[in-house]
């Protein structure tokens, strides 16, 4: 068998994760089995050396990064009535708006991921911060309709790097084995922000107006802005394609296994803080650490030896479509972005009509359901995953399937149609407050499970395109996403609250059901796929960076 098709015969997110037998001449974690992926060099600023506490920082400034722009982009979902009253601007006309800001969230991508992934995640990041500080705050100004939409897009515009490029950070940063409680912490932050800051918006709405929500938001987002500045690392670095290979069975490969054999004998181990010393690899290269002063560079990560491939990430997102895996990773989150729009677009109207009557601080109260609702669906999703994932693996002569992930698919499931009847069927006769809170906090305990696990599954599928393949996905969710919110107010109005989320359970329960049919046949679909996959891998000189 030729090395390239050795190479060619390789099923794309099918991973050699556990040594049972402790024979692989690989890095580990620590003195565990777990072996490393993607494998790091001996450079002690390769982001997969550095330090747990290096690595915390990182995780904390993104984390800080979405949080500041959820907060500047959804916390007036609260207040859509008071804005309706004040400005006379429709409310159909007020969700619409909120629409084209989630249409843009994805289709600003197109430029803001080939930036970041070609010029630094780091400038991209801040960039989009100061830019969606700037557009909120002039928010509290909109007089008419089409300032509203524009001011929206604007917004959505900035906001872009949130969807693709933090995934990305974290995939830079973290292996295999432990990227998917990560991802379920970003989704966490991503989906409980714009509910939780809802309890503070509500009363701010009943005492000092609408217009103060974007101001006290963009102070705070400006301290975060700070922060960011100061402490969030540039994580963008060029690892020698050998060490991204998915299959380890055939690291026999001799270029592969001498480079990956070299390391293992002269390169730090894992638990090594290795960003506190110098490193003289067994090739002759010196590396030495970064300044505090180097970290804080705004420009200059991209290595301008390698291929400037800006024009290619704009067109690639479309090819990728092509690949089952990306597609439904896509549809899974689109679909999860749909039931998310359709509950901020509702709850104020069902809030305070009869027999509820709510004002707005207790709407806002209100909020702390699926707040409780998301933070229970993050867990499951995120080191539970991880766990269980590497239990199969180990049942599986150590092999891992980036499949398994889809198994916590059962889950929402059962929760989401049950929690919009709840809901839904609820409101339309009357019922108790607590009962609705409970069927809303079920419907939102599906966010964070979906979006993790769709977005682990296209990693852990197609790491070397993934970065281009998230927005792939970011495309299709928020195209999704724009349509049920384009709609939601007209649907709401000619249905009703009762058929509206009878509606809703049942597409639900289709969409939940795709993970049971990618289950089936995912393995299937790559197998297909691996030598085309391959192959256009060798012909763009792509890897995962």
């Amino acid at each position: 068998m030729t090395e390239e098709h050795e190479l060619h015969s390789r099923i794309p997110g099918t991973i050699h994760l556990v040594d049972l037998d402790g024979t692989l001449d690989v890095r580990h974690e620590g003195e565990k089995d777990i072996v490393l992926f993607p494998q790091p060099t001996d450079d002690p600023e390769d982001p997969l050396n550095w330090s747990k506490k290096r690595k915390y920082m990182l995780a904390a400034c993104l984390m800080v990064a979405v949080f500041s722009a959820d907060i500047l982009t959804t916390s007036l979902s609260a207040a859509l009535l008071s804005i309706e009253e004040d400005t006379g601007i429709p409310l159909g006309d007020l969700n619409t708006g909120v629409g084209i800001q989630y249409l843009f969230f994805g289709w600003s991508n197109l430029l803001w991921q080939p930036f970041g992934l070609t010029y630094g995640r780091r400038p991209a990041l801040l960039l989009g911060g100061l830019g969606c500080l700037l557009i909120t705050i002039w928010s509290a100004y909109v007089k008419s309709s089409g300032e509203w939409y524009i001011n929206r897009l604007l917004v959505g515009t900035f906001y872009g790097p949130i969807e693709t490029l933090v995934e990305v950070c974290i995939s830079d940063v973290f292996f295999a084995h432990e990227r998917g409680g990560w991802i379920a912490w970003y989704c966490w932050t991503l989906f409980s922000i714009p509910f939780l800051t809802g309890i503070p918006a509500g009363f701010i709405v009943d005492l000092k107006g609408w217009k103060w929500i974007p101001y006290i938001w963009s102070i705070i987002a400006a301290a975060c802005l700070i922060f960011m500045f100061f402490f969030l690392e540039e994580t963008l670095y060029y690892r020698d394609p050998a060490l991204e290979m998915d299959g380890l069975d055939v690291v026999s490969i001799n270029e592969v296994h001498s480079h990956i054999s070299s390391n293992n004998e002269k390169g730090p181990k894992v638990d090594v803080a290795v960003d506190e010393v110098v490193v003289d690899s067994s090739s002759g290269l010196s590396y030495s650490k970064k300044s505090f002063s180097e970290k804080l560079k705004f420009w200059g990560a991209r290595d301008p030896t390698k291929p400037n491939k800006f024009w290619q990430s704009m067109w690639m997102p479309f090819y990728l479509l092509r690949y089952p895996a990306i597609a439904f990773g896509g549809l899974t989150v689109g679909a999860v972005l749909s039931w998310f729009n359709v509950v901020n677009a509702t709850l104020s109207t069902i809030l305070s009509s009869p027999p509820y009557n709510f004002s707005g601080n207790m709407i806002g109260v209100f909020f702390a359901a699926p707040f409780i609702g998301i933070s229970v669906g993050s867990v499951l999703s995120g080191k539970i995953v991880d766990s269980w994932t590497t239990m199969r693996a180990r049942k599986a002569k150590g092999y891992r399937e980036s499949e398994e992930r889809l198994w916590v698919a059962i889950v929402p499931l059962i929760l989401h149609p049950f929690g919009c009847f709840l809901f839904g069927v609820g409101a339309a006769h009357g019922l108790n407050w607590v009962a609705l809170g409970f069927g809303l906090a079920m419907i939102c305990s599906t966010f964070p499970m979906g979006s993790a696990v769709a977005i682990n599954y296209i990693i852990d599928s197609y790491k070397e395109v993934s970065g281009d393949s998230l927005v792939t996905m970011i495309l299709i969710r928020n195209s999704m996403g724009f349509g049920f919110s384009y709609a939601v107010t007209p649907w709401l109005n000619a249905v009703g609250v009762q058929n509206l989320y009878i509606a809703l359970g049942c597409l639900g329960f289709f969409f939940w059901g795709l993970s049971f049919a990618m289950i089936a046949v995912g393995k299937k679909f790559r197998s297909a796929t691996a030598q085309h996959y391959w192959s256009f891998i060798s012909k763009h000189n792509l890897r995962a960076h």
